[in-house]
Formats: C-alpha cells, structure tokens, sequence
C-alpha cells in the first residue's frame, strides 16, 4: 500500500463540521472519501488532523489516505479537485511514510479567528468572520490573550462535554493584529485544542475589549481551574484551521 497526505482548504459555511455523521449530513470528511474511492475505484478511509465544528472553515487541514495505486500526483490533484464541491480544494498532495498520522504526528496546530470591528461587514469578509460595531479596547485585548500562552490546565476554556482526563495544553503564541477597515486578526499555536477551546478563548478576550470580562478570573482560572466559561464561546464562522506543522 502507498499512503499520501493532503493539505485541504474548505468553506466551513455549508457543512455540519468535517468529521463524518450519519447518512444525510453533510461533512467535510464525507465528500473527500466520496470524491477519494470514485476516483481510485475503491473504498478510502482518510486520517486528519483534527476535527472543525459546523462553520469553521480550514486553510491547511491534512488528511491521509492509502491506496494501492502509484499516483501522478500533478494529474491526480487536477482529478481531484475536479471532482470535488467547490467549497473543498486540495492545495498539496505528496508521498507519506507508511507510519504517518496527520493527528498524533502533528507538533503545532494554528488558528486563526477574524473579527471586524467596524460599523458595516464587508461582502468580502461576511462568511469567514464576525462583526462587532462597539469599540474594541485592542491594548486590554493583547494583555488578555497573553495570559493564555504557555502550558495551563485549559479545562475552564472548554466544552463542558470534554474528557477530564487530560486538559493540560501548551500555547506558544497568541497573537492579535489590526488590519485594514477595522479587521482583527486572533492567531494562536499551540501543541493542540480541546473541544471548543480557541472560540471560547476568543469570546474571552473580546469581551475583556468590551470592558465585560475582569482579567483576575481568568487569571484565577488558569491557576486553580473552577467556573466554566463555555458561555462565552464567539461564533464558530470567524474560526479557520490555517496550518499543522510536523
């Protein structure tokens, strides 16, 4: 068998998330494993790198598959993306090792959630971020997603549902940039997310810029864990997947 991996870029918007449910839902994962087997003419399972709810859209999911075939990978990709909806697009395809997973390989995973601050939604940004008409404090803002970075016990910035096993993450860098016609750009890295974790972050910290949140509870938060604040989760359609790195 030969395994190849993918990077995949998709729309978040017409989907109920990438992970494949049941018959009739549409996912993300279902249309690639229809567009993989009709082309390869046979069953494919595909690996990924993680899973992104309903609305959230991706610029460098990886996935992998593996086939018997030796692919021309130029042909191939042009195949493929003309077989898929034009909501998916495969940017890279190359050669894997036989031991590689998208998931468990991964080293960093980056996010990044867009909001605009502004007193209209540009046509251009409406799908893939949010629209906040009141004023951001973007200096609060910075001091807020800087008390996230380094390794904490994130279960408080979570979904309610996720496992307490283990909740303990490593945020590298959690970044906030100011861009042209009042759009804000939230990056964050880290080794990986649970459940919800980046959104409800993000809800945080804007409504620490709203003056709505006080930095001490979420300060308290990360050192001794307590209330869950998946209340402030922001909207899943600002949210993109925009690379993995291995």
């Amino acid at each position: 068998m030969n395994k190849y991996m993918a990077v995949v870029e998709y729309d978040g918007t017409g989907f109920n998330g990438f992970q494949a449910q049941p018959e009739g839902t549409r996912t993300v994962q279902q249309e690639l494993t229809e567009a993989l087997s009709g082309i390869l003419n046979s069953h494919i399972t595909i690996g990924y790198a993680g899973r992104t709810d309903a609305g959230v859209h991706a610029k460098g999911q990886v996935i992998d598959f593996n086939t018997e075939k030796e692919l021309d990978l130029y042909r191939f990709k042009w195949s493929l993306n003309g077989v898929l909806p034009g909501d998916i697009a495969v940017s890279r395809i190359e050669k894997a090792e036989p031991s590689f997973d998208p998931r468990r390989d991964a080293r960093l995973r980056e996010y990044i959630y867009r909001v605009v601050n502004a007193d209209y939604h540009s046509v251009f940004l409406k799908r893939y971020s949010i629209l906040v008409n009141r004023e951001l404090k973007l200096e609060v803002m910075k001091k807020t997603a800087g008390l996230f970075a380094g390794e904490h016990d994130f279960a408080p910035f979570a979904s309610p549902s996720v496992s307490r096993e283990y909740t303990v993450r490593k945020i590298f860098r959690f970044d906030i940039k100011a861009g042209d016609g009042g759009l804000l750009e939230f990056t964050v890295q880290a080794n990986s997310f649970l459940y919800n974790m980046v959104r409800i972050m993000t809800g945080i910290i804007l409504e620490a810029g709203r003056g709505e949140m006080d930095m001490s509870r979420v300060k308290k938060a990360l050192k001794t864990g307590g209330k869950n604040f998946s209340s402030s989760m922001a909207p899943a359609k600002g949210l993109t997947l925009n690379k993995v790195e291995y």
